[in-house]
C-alpha cells in the first residue's frame, strides 16, 4: 500500500511540475509538457504522444498553466481545426466574419485589420505573419470574411484601431 501512494504521489508531483501550455496562432491552446526546441521546431508532449510543431505555428508558450485572460474569440470545434479568433484590444466581436469555402483547400490567413470607432472593419490586408497558405482563393475569402466582422463600438473608442482577424481553413 506504502509502495501506490508513493508511486501516486511522484505521479502527482511530476505532472505539476512539468505543466505547459502552447497557444497556437489560430487560438487553440494544449497543455502538455514542452520536450524541446531545436533548430525552429518545437516538440511537445500532449495526451500520450509527441507532437511536432513549427515555430511560426505557435503565438506563445506559458509555462506551469499561467495563461493570461486574451482579446480572442473562436468559433468553429474545440480542436482548432477550422474557425477565426481575433487580437483587438479592448474589443468585442459583436459579428462573426462569414466563412464560406467551397474547395478542400486548407490553411491558416491572417488578415491585418483597421476598424473604426464604432466597430466596423474598413481595411482588411490578408496574408499577415504567421498565414501559411499562399493560395489567392483562400486569401479572398478570408478578406471578405474579415470584412464582414463587426466589433462593439461608441464614441469612447478611438477613431482607428488595429488588430489582426485569423481564419483557418
Amino acid at each position: 500500500m506504502k509502495y501506490f501512494i508513493a508511486l501516486a504521489f511522484l505521479l502527482i508531483c511530476g505532472n505539476l511540475s512539468a505543466q505547459h501550455t502552447v497557444v497556437m496562432k489560430d487560438g487553440s491552446k494544449m497543455n502538455g509538457e514542452l520536450q524541446s526546441i531545436k533548430e525552429n521546431t518545437v516538440t511537445f508532449f500532449y495526451k500520450g504522444s509527441n507532437i511536432t510543431f513549427h515555430v511560426g505555428e505557435i503565438s506563445a508558450i506559458y509555462f506551469d498553466g499561467n495563461v493570461p485572460a486574451t482579446s480572442s474569440a473562436s468559433s468553429g470545434s474545440n480542436s482548432g481545426q477550422k474557425g477565426v479568433s481575433f487580437v483587438m484590444p479592448g474589443r468585442k466581436l459583436t459579428r462573426q466574419p462569414k466563412i464560406d469555402n467551397l474547395t478542400m483547400e486548407k490553411g491558416i490567413v491572417v488578415i491585418a485589420i483597421t476598424i473604426n470607432k464604432y466597430g466596423n472593419v474598413m481595411k482588411a490586408d490578408p496574408g499577415a505573419e504567421g498565414t501559411t497558405t499562399t493560395s489567392q482563393y483562400l486569401l479572398t475569402k478570408a478578406k471578405q470574411a474579415a470584412e464582414s466582422a463587426m466589433f462593439d463600438g461608441g464614441t469612447t473608442f478611438p477613431l482607428e484601431q488595429k488588430g489582426t482577424i485569423t481564419v483557418t481553413f
